[in-house]
């Protein structure tokens, strides 16, 4: 982005929790890597900001999967995060906002919210360390993502998915107009699926929607390693991803710099046609 001499603000996730306001004066919210711990306080102001025209990039998996909230501690304010994994642990349950009381994940109870209905798809698991980065399979070569690439379906872009995967959820909440961009299938024998099994392997999705009545675009690339492709691979790498990960980055801030995408680029929905069937 700065080697674009692209207009960037950097706040980490603290400063959104306490100034979520500040998402309004921008056109994207761009969260890097691992990004599964989030307070209601910046959930929040995410929401109001997609609501708002503000468009949501999510370049690594898991992301919004746990519930915790900030408090004061002998460093000052905020400077201590809460997160108890059995709410009935928390001291806030049965006092206050039920939305600051904090469980395993944001889909536990008190809170019973699913935010594959804010990212698109959920957390489905994760490739073992001991194995290499798993290719990203192209599902709508039509995409504006890949635009310049030359990609078609069903090919692949080598050692691009590590870590901690998403993939779209059949029994959970699917915004209406979900584009899948690539489909990737994990053996399972490479990785650990807590969710979503067919014939011997799980599934990384790379998805992008809009919101109906803002037009703001989200983008979640659905694997935890997008951020580390855009590095120079070592000059014995025999399969090497930048390049294509680079362009496709590219395109993404093309249509998300300028500002709601869905007036640019919307989604065409096409999640329905995926299979196996649901991820």
């Amino acid at each position: 982005m700065e080697q674009h001499g692209l207009d960037v603000t950097y706040c980490t996730d603290v400063c959104i929790s306490e100034h979520p306001g500040v998402l309004l004066r921008h056109r994207a919210l761009i969260g890097l890597d691992h990004d599964e711990t989030w307070t209601n306080s910046e959930r929040v102001g995410a929401l109001r900001a997609l609501h708002s025209g503000v468009n949501m990039v999510f370049l690594g998996a898991a992301t919004l999967v746990r519930h915790a909230r900030l408090q004061s501690s002998q460093l000052g304010m905020d400077r201590e995060e809460v997160d108890y994994r059995d709410a009935i642990e928390d001291p806030l349950d049965g006092l206050g906002n039920p939305m600051q009381v904090t469980g395993n994940t944001w889909s536990s109870a008190l809170t019973n919210w699913d935010s594959s209905s804010f990212v698109g798809q959920s957390y489905s698991g994760f490739l073992r360390p001991d194995v290499p980065n798993a290719p990203l399979v192209v599902w709508d070569d039509s995409a504006w993502v890949f635009k310049g690439t030359s990609l078609v379906r069903g090919q692949s872009i080598p050692a691009v998915i590590g870590s901690d995967i998403d993939h779209i959820d059949p029994f959970g909440p699917i915004p209406a107009d979900l584009q899948v961009l690539a489909h990737s299938p994990i053996p399972l024998s490479e990785a650990y699926a807590s969710q979503g099994r067919w014939d011997g392997v799980t599934y990384s999705d790379m998805t992008y929607y809009t919101d109906l009545h803002s037009k703001a675009g989200v983008f979640d690339s659905g694997d935890n390693t997008w951020v580390g492709t855009l590095r120079a691979c070592r000059p014995s790498a025999t399969r090497c991803p930048r390049s294509l990960i680079r362009t496709m980055t590219g395109n993404l801030l093309w249509l998300f710099g300028q500002g709601p995408a869905g007036r640019f680029v919307p989604a065409v929905p096409n999640w329905r046609s995926v299979r196996p069937e649901g991820s």
